[in-house]
């Protein structure tokens, strides 16, 4: 991954770089959560003490969502920093609109640095209203188009294409809260998890890049900086909102508690990205360092993300291969990629060792064509692994649902769409010791959909090979279940079921073995 020698922006405290590259502007992607609450709206502590948080990064521009005092900010933020700062788009004083739609979106420019090409303002959009400018470097070296969005029931609704059509050369942002987290099903490992729809498709057909994801900031949050850019450089603020918010919200941000008073802004922090003119390709590894600190089945896993942007008039083929040495593996060792004329397309790579490998450093190398990263992988002294897995689970019902000691809530496989049985839970009990029975809770919402009528247990004592010790049937009711077979040694137990009631799917309110 490349990446440009920049100060510690993202680290306590805050700095500007040094010295910035030509021909680059630096952006900020804030929700500051200030435009709903009347009270709040009349308390502006919170905005003052974004503008003194942000000032450091001497920003070229911000794009904003939830503020409707934005010339206020811009005044705090020239008094704070170096610069002078003017509102290039903004709504009025309250976010409501009489036709019901709401305008609560903002960008603001460094006036010393950048200037609007042309009248910015809004677009519609689900009712609620976008923000956009055409803006340049005033050097003439960078011309760059400003979204600022909030999209509501639909993300993937957020757009600046049919406004500024991309031109090469030219820098085009997409910011805002996007009210949706990049992963379809939150897991452990987002780099590899199914993305939603919305950052599917900015991030492929339409070949953005999301900066601060591609920088190495690959937690789910739902505050993006898509840019169509060459990347230089990007991140999170390292901010903790403590227990302000309460106060702040309310309007009496004078009462908050002493330790986050003064530096209170938001429930979330802010994002920054250095950009400048795109690249003809654009290639990257993402992260740019793992460590292998996650394990699943005794075996310590993560992944990484090779990515290819296209920003030419041809389809453009790419070869993908990767090796590690023992004992990390890397799968798959090749992948093939054909990225169509001005879009993006990622083969995901599976890093994995043993879960007793010595701690220390390795690398792993990843060549896209003719280009090769070495990437930084570290073993740590011990990693962590989830209490249960499952081999599949609908949304919202993930397997940790049937080990929380709370009947009411349950695993289910997923239906949507049908994954054929059998399908299994995991048990993880931390340890090896002697079990001689597992129950099983089918869920007790008197729906009995799922409930599991043909079984297998297995068990096994490093998460590698399992051997069964029982099978059997279970009736089609509520009522606990036991399975029960001679005392052995085991660290993992696992409920396989090969007949569910009702259908291709299966469900458990509890699952638990003694």
């Amino acid at each position: 991954m490349r990446r440009l020698a920049v100060a510690a922006l993202a680290l306590l405290p805050l700095a500007a770089p040094a010295q910035r590259p030509p021909a680059t502007i630096l952006v900020v992607q804030a929700n500051l959560q200030d435009a709903v609450r009347q009270a709040d709206v009349a308390d502006t502590r919170d905005l003052d003490n974004f503008a003194k948080r942000v000032a450091a990064l001497d920003p070229d521009a911000l794009v904003l969502t939830e503020v409707v005092d934005a010339k206020h900010l811009a005044t705090r933020l020239s008094q704070a920093g170096g610069h002078r700062y003017q509102v290039a788009v903004a709504g009025e004083r309250s976010a409501f609109l009489p036709d019901g739609a709401v305008r609560e979106n903002a960008i603001l420019l460094n006036a010393d640095t950048m200037v609007a090409e042309q009248p910015g303002g809004f677009e519609r959009v689900q009712d609620e209203d976008q923000a956009h400018v055409l803006a340049k470097r005033r050097d003439g070296t960078l011309r760059v188009s400003l979204v600022a969005a909030h999209p509501g029931a639909d993300p993937a609704a957020a757009r600046l294409g049919d406004r500024f059509p991309h031109a090469p050369g030219q820098v085009s942002v997409l910011g805002g809260d996007f009210r949706a987290g990049r992963c379809a099903v939150l897991t452990d490992q987002s780099v590899g998890c199914s993305p939603q729809p919305f950052w599917a498709e900015l991030t492929g057909r339409q070949g953005y890049s999301d900066a601060v994801f591609e920088h190495g900031d690959t937690r789910t949050r739902p505050g993006y900086l898509f840019a169509h850019a060459d990347v230089l450089d990007a991140g999170v603020d390292s901010y903790a909102p403590g227990t302000c918010k309460a106060a702040f919200d309310a309007g009496r941000s004078g009462s908050a508690d002493a330790a986050c008073r003064s530096t209170y802004y938001a429930d979330a922090p802010f994002s920054w990205a250095l950009l400048r003119a795109e690249r003809d390709v654009q290639q990257s590894v993402i992260p740019g360092r793992v460590t292998l600190d996650h394990c699943e089945l005794a075996t310590r896993v993560t992944q990484v993300m090779a990515k290819v942007v296209n920003n030419t008039d041809q389809p453009l083929p790419r070869p993908v291969t990767a090796e590690a040495t023992a004992p990390l593996t890397v799968t798959p060792a090749q992948a093939d990629l054909t990225i169509p004329a001005h879009q993006a397309r990622n083969a995901v790579l599976k890093i994995t060792a043993p879960r007793d490998t010595p701690p220390g450093e390795h690398r792993v190398k990843v060549r896209i064509g003719a280009e090769t990263t070495e990437l930084p992988v570290t073993v740590t002294e011990s990693c962590t692994e989830p209490k249960v897995y499952a081999t599949s689970f609908h949304p919202g019902f993930g397997p940790e649902r049937a080990v929380d000691g709370d009947i009411s809530t349950f695993w289910h496989s997923e239906y949507d769409p049908v994954t054929p049985l059998p399908q299994s839970i995991t048990l993880n009990l931390e340890e090896v010791r002697t079990v001689s029975a597992l129950t099983y809770q089918p869920r007790f919402d008197g729906n009995l959909n799922g409930t599991i009528l043909a079984y297998n247990v297995y068990v096994s004592t490093d998460g590698q090979a399992f051997t069964q010790v029982a099978t059997g049937t279970w009736a089609a009711d509520a009522r606990l279940k036991t399975a029960t077979f001679p005392a052995t040694s085991a660290r993992y137990v696992r409920l396989e079921g090969t007949k569910g009631n009702g259908g291709q799917y299966l469900s458990a309110s509890e699952v638990t073995a003694r």
